[in-house]
């Protein structure tokens, strides 16, 4: 009977911490936003501000195309964990809206 309730213990220790570990490595994935590791608020990311996270810290040097030491929005955006924002990077001059994208469209009559 003892070794049931020990062989159980066991179990439901290695379990738990099994889930723990789970749990904690989902949420190290989690997107991250451009802003929040663009600490001195200039525009760009460096090899200092990325090291804040272990993963872009590893794929600085992949991600920076240019090699200048700096990872710009569009560098930062071929990140897998960069968190995606719907028009964050789009170019207002190929936008089709506004008077960027009225000279392209057809005269109406």
């Amino acid at each position: 009977m003892k070794m049931v309730v020990t062989l159980t213990f066991v179990l439901l220790a290695a379990t738990t911490g099994e889930a723990l570990f789970a749990q904690a490595a989902h949420s190290e994935l989690k997107p991250i936003a451009f802003s929040t590791l663009d600490t001195n608020k200039d525009g760009k990311i460096s090899l200092s501000e990325a090291r804040a996270d272990p993963g872009l810290e590893e794929a600085f040097a992949m991600l920076d195309v240019n090699h200048d030491g700096y990872l710009t929005p569009a560098e930062f955006a071929a990140w897998p964990r960069a968190l995606k924002t719907h028009g964050a990077l789009a170019d207002p001059a190929t936008t089709p809206s506004g008077s960027a994208g009225a000279q392209h469209m057809p005269p109406t009559n």
